[in-house]
């Protein structure tokens, strides 16, 4: 469905990782790094000896048992690239999540519907609520149990019981998992669910 130009991979996230926690402290272990970047410490030791392999770091012997890594000039480089293609990455994503979720609600402007309501406080609802904005749609509500009294962009946010006393129309729901729309929609029948998914 959306799909990135430039795929920035979970090896380039986890090298990125590595080179930003090396740089802050070199003294780091490999079994501190598998924490910290959340991988296997087998994986952290084959990316390590990859990154020796290509030059990004070099390995400085302090005593028989500790070591630490130090970044060179081309892992520096490489850290910087890194971060911007996973920049950019990041821009695809958002201008292609833009996209689908204008053409899955452009029809309520289309129907005459003035209003509308997010379920849900994401990334997801951070673009619908752009979105909405740029085809002239108004948020009426903002709805989420867990984040219920809380404010989001201006909007204090209601659970979903309030939503259903006080009827206030269509509902959004700022999700892409078919899982969690499903389960949603079987929970909400009595609510006018749209969809960001079929």
């Amino acid at each position: 469905m959306i799909q990135v130009k430039e795929k920035f991979g979970d090896i380039d996230i986890r090298e990125l990782e590595i080179l930003e926690k090396l740089e802050n402290n070199g003294h780091l272990t490999q079994r501190d790094l598998s924490k910290e970047v959340g991988i296997a410490l087998g994986l952290v030791n084959h990316l390590l000896k990859k990154m020796v392999t290509k030059g990004w770091i070099k390995i400085k012997n302090i005593d028989a048992k500790k070591i630490r890594y130090l970044i060179t000039p081309e892992g520096a480089k490489e850290k910087s690239s890194l971060l911007y293609k996973r920049v950019e990455s990041t821009i695809h994503f958002y201008l292609e999540a833009k996209r689908v979720i204008k053409d899955k609600v452009i029809h309520l402007k289309n129907e005459g519907i003035e209003d509308v309501s997010i379920y849900g406080i994401n990334h997801i609802s951070e673009v619908l609520f752009i979105v909405l904005k740029e085809i002239g749609l108004e948020l009426n509500s903002v709805v989420d149990e867990k984040k219920e009294g809380k404010e989001w962009f201006g909007y204090k946010v209601i659970g979903i019981d309030q939503f259903v006393k006080s009827n206030t129309g269509v509902l959004i729901l700022a999700s892409f998992d078919k899982e969690e729309i499903d389960g949603f929609c079987n929970e909400q029948e009595n609510v006018k669910v749209v969809t960001l998914r079929e």
